[in-house]
């Protein structure tokens, strides 16, 4: 009896130790059929400086896709349309793992994160997506390996029309 109490509980813990947070498109309906106007702030590669554009973005969701469709007002040619699918039961956030995912006061937090290369080095990736009921903002952390130190390397901040 002693040893199968003692199997159930470090099962309990092992489970408990490895619980992760989901996602699922219904943490996202608030957002569909929806348009945001805003700015991109990000640090410029070469200067190191911050410099901030205009934005706008229009939001759906088409099937098991979260659509987006950024315009930047004085850089049309940077305009980009993407989509993300939520994976493997709700862990992934497209290609990023997800950290964490809460709900608190109206305000949805998700942070993912993921592996890549900034400016040439390769780096860890942390993106914070924050949602109310009439703003959305993404920033954009980064890591490099051989540093324990993070910055900002981009936010977008949006305004519900």
């Amino acid at each position: 009896m002693k040893t199968l109490f003692t199997t159930f509980a470090l099962l309990f813990a092992v489970i408990t130790i490895n619980a992760q947070d989901t996602i699922s498109l219904s943490d996202f309906e608030s957002m569909n059929n929806t348009s945001w106007e805003g700015t991109l702030t990000y640090k410029d590669y070469q200067s190191g400086k911050q410099e901030t554009i205009d934005a706008t973005m229009q939001f759906k969701i088409e099937g098991d896709k979260l659509i987006s469709n950024v315009q930047y007002t004085y850089e049309p040619s940077k305009n980009h349309k993407g989509s993300v699918k939520i994976k493997k039961n709700g862990t992934y956030f497209g290609n990023e793992k997800v950290l964490s995912f809460k709900e608190e006061n109206g305000t949805k937090t998700l942070v993912t994160s993921y592996q890549s290369r900034d400016n040439g080095k390769k780096a860890d990736m942390f993106i914070t997506h924050t949602l109310t009921d009439s703003t959305y903002t993404v920033t954009k952390e980064v890591s490099y390996l051989d540093s324990d130190e993070k910055f900002v390397r981009n936010t977008y901040s949006y305004t519900k029309l």
